[in-house]
């Protein structure tokens, strides 16, 4: 997991790398606008692994432990809110 949570990381430092003022702010103003899409395939991408292991059996609880949250929370996350 840490692996492509640094390569995010690493794509925003390369943002802030680029040389060129205007290509930076081009750039990321690109991102800015395609944000909301991006943060919802996220958000999709979590729902989907939270209902995968629910119907492997696991608890609510079980699954908050696992990924950092609560039983609550985690069950708030598999119904998409």
């Amino acid at each position: 997991m840490a692996g492509e949570v640094e390569a995010v990381r690493a794509a925003l430092r390369a943002l802030e790398a680029m040389p060129d003022a205007a290509e930076r702010a081009a750039a990321t103003s690109e991102l800015l606008r395609e944000w909301p899409t991006l943060h919802r395939e996220v958000r999709e991408v979590r729902q989907q692994a939270v209902i995968t292991l629910h119907e492997q059996d696991m608890t609510f609880d079980e699954i908050g432990a696992q990924i950092g949250t609560t039983g609550y929370r985690a069950s708030q996350i598999s119904r998409g809110k």
